[in-house]
């Protein structure tokens, strides 16, 4: 297996729950790892490793959500959330279906990322700001805004988990129950950019390299790992320290990038 897809799949299970892009990430590394492939079709296998490990992660309220949503019992705590996460999932959907390719292209152009970088960071920091509301409860409106967020995460250098959880936070949730909303909410949208960048592997008859199924795996394990990370951080209410990194490995990599 190449060297440099096990430092990348590291790299993505790592970085795909604590709130510092992994999509930058990945790019930044392909860019200074020299890594042949181009486009994002490496990127959307390696987040399926990082699916599985969020639907083990909440593999329980995931099987209630679904129950429910098969159901159609609306009324209980798990098929509203499911309704929600329906409803918080239209934007990126509408986003990633109609600027597919213009966003696709991100991916293969690294000067971009390390603005973005600095950006999300600074997200990350204001919510030191944000204070827990005893009356937060998740409606439409809220949904729908960490939704938006989540649009914008398709963008490599934004952070999907930083974006969406400090949106949460912003509108009052306390960091526990962000997290829980947030990545439950990233499953579809994973799920639904590995199916449709399936079909276009399948279309276009390109054989998929088999190392990949072992890249999958170990972002999983990495997944799994950063997500127990991350629980502890947002309960201590420290979620902004990330942007700290953020900001310094978004003015790093500028450097690195001039220099070269």
């Amino acid at each position: 297996m190449n060297a440099s897809l096990i430092y990348l799949a590291i790299l993505q299970g790592l970085t795909e729950f604590l709130p510092i892009s992994s999509s930058g990430h990945l790019v930044l590394g392909k860019a200074l790892l020299g890594f042949a492939e181009h486009g994002a079709t490496m990127e959307i296998f390696l987040h399926t490793g990082t699916l599985l490990a969020v639907i083990i992660f909440y593999y329980r309220e995931l099987a209630m959500i679904i129950s429910d949503l098969i159901k159609l019992r609306f009324n209980t705590e798990a098929g509203r959330m499911g309704l929600l996460i329906i409803i918080a999932s239209i934007p990126a959907a509408l986003v990633g279906y109609f600027g597919k390719d213009y966003f696709e292209s991100m991916f293969s152009s690294p000067a971009l990322v390390p603005i973005m970088l600095v950006i999300t960071g600074l997200v990350l920091i204001s919510t030191k700001l944000s204070r827990q509301s005893d009356y937060f409860r998740w409606t439409v409106k809220s949904a729908l805004l960490v939704g938006i967020a989540q649009a914008f995460a398709i963008i490599p250098g934004i952070s999907r988990s930083g974006m969406t959880i400090a949106t949460a936070l912003w509108l009052g949730s306390d960091g526990k129950e962000a997290a829980k909303f947030c990545f439950i909410l990233s499953v579809p949208a994973i799920l639904g950019a590995t199916v449709l960048k399936t079909l276009d592997v399948i279309k276009t008859g390109t054989r998929l390299n088999s190392s990949y199924m072992i890249g999958i795996i170990i972002a999983a394990i990495f997944g799994f790992i950063s997500l127990k990370i991350l629980i502890p951080i947002l309960k201590r209410k420290q979620f902004w320290i990330f942007g700290l990194y953020c900001i310094s490995i978004g003015l790093a990599s500028y450097i690195i990038m001039q220099i070269r």
